[in-house]
């Protein structure tokens, strides 16, 4: 997976204070209804056993397998003050407005 942070989301996640065995978690959970859909998250969270850790511009990234199954081989995070942080690939827009939360 190759997950691409543009400045202005590098700016505002360099804010955050991440403790070690911590990053900010990408998470694209399945949801399963009549349609097919995901929700999508960014958390600071404590890595774990079936996550990867991407170290992208000085900022730990977790992204478990089960949400990379969900989400396109390269990924990109950006931020607009007015729609908070944007999830998307080359092929779709998966969400605006993310905001950082706690685990």
């Amino acid at each position: 997976m190759k997950i691409n942070v543009k400045p202005a989301a590098v700016s505002e996640l360099k804010k955050y204070h991440y403790e070690p065995g911590q990053g900010l978690r990408i998470e694209s959970v399945f949801i399963g209804s009549c349609s097919i859909a995901s929700e999508h998250r960014l958390e600071i969270d404590e890595k774990r056993p079936n996550d990867d850790l991407f170290i992208v511009e000085g900022i730990p990234l977790l992204v478990s397998k089960k949400s990379q199954e969900n989400l396109h081989e390269s990924i990109s995070l950006d931020f607009n003050p007015a729609m908070g942080y944007k999830l998307t690939s080359a092929e779709e827009i998966y969400r605006y407005d993310l905001k950082v939360e706690k685990a």
